[in-house]
């Protein structure tokens, strides 16, 4: 998976918990705005990916779809329909998607925002679509939505997960992570450097880089696992979730 923050700039993936979903129902709660701002940050560029991937349509379109989708979902009061038992918060966003979608095929009424607006910054949208096709075809809308959604869960994780070193001062632990990993897939990795190049690099024992990597690994997993953990839905396993954004 590209782009992850191992020296670059994070990108903020704040976690979503049913308690949080169910607060967005009654919009008189007091955690409403805030539930409601931390959900369309963690959603929109997913959507934008979906959009992108469901039809040959520009830039532009895509990004009114975008803000029109979630401006739709607010004005039909669609949060107050959230139920745990009912599925994941992901299945429930990509079916309303989909719906939405296929209303604006029949009624042919997409418009762009009146005076031009933009409330996301669509080019970082544009530019991760167009980084994840470079040498791939194009996905289907669910896939494309599921891999920019497990992207971004990712990236919160890494975040953490440097903090949480840096915190216990780790840094060469983050640091060989970053070495061994780059930016390929967790699972499967592309490796940059051999645990015998880091250790002469280091000044280390190659069993302690083994052992600083496994930590590393370990403790990612522990951070995913809490992430995910808060808005699974009946009968969806969390090793299945982790497995799956680690493989993207």
């Amino acid at each position: 998976m590209g782009d992850v923050p191992f020296g670059g700039q994070d990108r903020h993936f704040p976690e979503t918990h049913w308690s949080q979903l169910l607060e967005l129902g009654d919009p008189a709660n007091p955690n409403y705005a805030p539930h409601l701002d931390r959900l369309i940050h963690q959603y929109w560029m997913p959507v934008y990916h979906y959009v992108r991937s469901l039809r040959p349509v520009g830039p532009s379109e895509a990004e009114d779809l975008t803000q029109q989708f979630f401006t739709m979902l607010l004005d039909r009061g669609s949060f107050s329909k959230l139920a745990p038992e009912r599925g994941s918060f992901r299945g429930f966003l990509k079916t309303a998607l989909r719906c939405f979608l296929i209303d604006q095929d029949r009624t042919a009424s997409a418009h762009a925002p009146r005076d031009g607006a933009r409330f996301f910054p669509f080019d970082q949208a544009e530019a991760s679509w167009k980084d994840a096709r470079t040498g791939a075809s194009v996905p289907g809308p669910e896939d494309a939505f599921d891999r920019e959604w497990a992207r971004g869960i990712l990236l919160e994780a890494v975040s953490r997960l440097k903090r949480s070193l840096q915190a216990d001062g780790k840094e060469l632990y983050f640091t060989l992570f970053a070495e061994i990993w780059g930016d390929g897939p967790l699972e499967d990795p592309a490796v940059k450097s051999s645990y015998a190049q880091l250790a002469r690099k280091y000044s280390i024992s190659e069993h302690d880089v083994g052992n600083h990597l496994r930590v590393v690994r370990q403790s990612l997993r522990t951070i995913l696992k809490a992430i995910v953990t808060g808005y699974l839905g009946p009968g969806e396993n969390v090793e299945d979730e982790v497995k799956f954004i680690l493989s993207r």
